[in-house]
């Protein structure tokens, strides 16, 4: 069976619908391995072999094994240059640096599909290859046996590959938790206040734990954790009074890997003290599992 890849675009039409297959596979099975399997070319490939078919349309003069080199090149460069420009326009995360790549993919595949129909057919670039059915009737048994061990190898490492890409390192496993000052820096905290004054915090949770965690936050004035007592849910607007001893206030979520939970905190204290410890407690299934504090002299209004 022969495959030619020249009047028709097969290869941009290739690339065009995994880059489609990975944004659906992202939206709908985001924890899926598929998401690492196409996330791969997507990633490496894909955005340096649709800039070289635009900038190269025609078999001259780059041959098939450069095109492979500087795609991978192209595509290591582009898509930290994407990222820098979200860094700026947008944000650095899954969904604007999946939408702007695909955008990108999407984009110079059409101008390459577009720039090709200018050329003459005998000048486009293009892909032969045959794939012919091996004769087994003339293998005798050792080559049928190496055969055999070969295709096994394969499949044998493939599915090593496709493990390791798939299945996390327990290292790699954890909770970021932190509390930010108003303005979202690690600076400007509250840390002086007067009696029934509000301060502001920023609470911030990512889940890395690659699977679904039900999270507890906690805030308490005073004591440890063990030695506190419930005085009710954080209200959804999360403004929250604390006298300075040992009560709290905590609110649940549930979170996907890689999600983040972000929430500003406004909290006053309704006693005089120095050095009023204000404690963050982060639960996980129930257990806590990180804790932060805050340190605030509340002087006499």
């Amino acid at each position: 069976m022969k495959i030619e890849i020249k009047e028709k675009p097969w290869d941009l039409l290739f690339v065009a619908v995994v880059t489609a297959l990975l944004i659906i596979a992202i939206a709908l099975v985001p924890d899926s391995a598929m998401r690492t399997i196409l996330g791969l070319p997507f990633i490496l490939f894909f955005p340096g072999y649709v800039l070289i078919s635009f900038l190269f349309p025609e078999e001259e003069p780059l041959d098939k094994i450069e095109r492979i080199a500087l795609s991978f090149g192209l595509s290591i460069a582009i898509t930290p240059l994407i990222g820098l420009l979200l860094n700026y326009i947008w944000e650095i995360s899954l969904v604007p640096i999946l939408y702007s790549q695909s955008l990108f993919i999407f984009t110079f595949s059409l101008l390459a599909f577009l720039r090709r129909r200018t050329i003459p057919t005998e000048e486009m670039f293009s892909i032969e290859f045959e794939i012919d059915p091996p004769d087994w009737e003339n293998y005798d048994i050792i080559d049928k046996a190496l055969v055999i061990a070969t295709v096994g190898l394969l499949i044998a490492s493939g599915s090593l590959a496709y493990h390791i890409a798939t299945t996390p390192r327990t290292g790699e496993r954890f909770t970021e938790f932190g509390v930010l000052g108003p303005e979202g820096m690690a600076d400007d905290y509250p840390t002086n206040l007067t009696v029934n004054e509000t301060g502001t915090v920023i609470v911030m949770v990512t889940n890395r734990e690659h699977a679904s965690v039900n999270y507890t936050l906690v805030i308490g004035a005073g004591h440890s954790y063990d030695n506190m007592s419930d005085e009710g849910d954080i209200p959804e607007d999360f403004n929250v009074t604390l006298p300075s001893n040992n009560t709290y206030k905590e609110t649940s979520v549930r979170l996907r890997h890689g999600e983040k939970w972000n929430r500003t905190v406004n909290f006053s204290i309704g006693e005089e003290g120095r050095a009023i410890k204000l404690n963050f407690f982060l639960l996980k299934d129930g257990d806590v599992y990180r804790q932060l504090h805050l340190w605030v002299d509340v002087l006499e209004g």
